[in-house]
């Protein structure tokens, strides 16, 4: 299971893709963000039966308090139209659409998606309260309750999801 909350970004001709980390400097892509193919292939390589990331971020290349991150930048879409790239026991959940930005709530001091995220790994997202999480339930949570948020907040932001929705994320007592 890996969580990244930040930023990503594409590069200026759109062909390489990358997760920012805190440091990264984004007229440098190359040098100081992480390459996401390359992010995939080092967890493909240790063969894992199967990944489950969750990406609080945006590729819109706008921060969270509407400053571009980069003027030449171009959206990243890590789910729908790329899912070829993606290995078959890969799961992925996003933040929101590759053209919205990934917004937070003030007062929780976190992203929207991250914060429904920890609700629903509560119980929440188990819609039919049988102690199980499958990945469908969650991304129904997801979409309603951070597309609701983003509402109160005169914005657009719907979570995204690439894998078998029927997968048991997890099981609790």
């Amino acid at each position: 299971i890996v969580f990244y909350s930040g930023h990503g970004l594409a590069s200026s001709d759109g062909k390489a893709k990358y997760i920012l980390p805190s440091n990264a400097d984004p007229d440098l892509l190359s040098r100081t963000a992480v390459s996401r193919s390359e992010f995939f292939d080092q967890i493909v390589s240790l063969k894992p039966k199967s990944v489950t990331i969750f990406f609080d971020t945006c590729y819109s290349g706008v921060s969270r308090d509407e400053e571009t991150l980069l003027a030449s930048a171009k959206p990243l879409r890590i789910v729908a139209d790329e899912d070829k790239e993606i290995p078959d026991n890969f799961t992925i959940f996003t933040a929101s659409q590759s053209d919205q930005t990934s917004g937070s709530i003030k007062e929780a001091r976190q992203g929207m998606f991250s914060y429904y995220l920890m609700k629903g790994f509560e119980g929440k997202a188990d819609n039919n309260q049988d102690k199980k999480i499958t990945n469908g339930e969650l991304i129904a949570y997801l979409q309603t309750h951070v597309s609701k948020e983003a509402f109160s907040q005169n914005r657009e932001q719907d979570p995204m999801f690439s894998g078998n929705p029927n997968q048991i994320l997890m099981r609790y007592k």
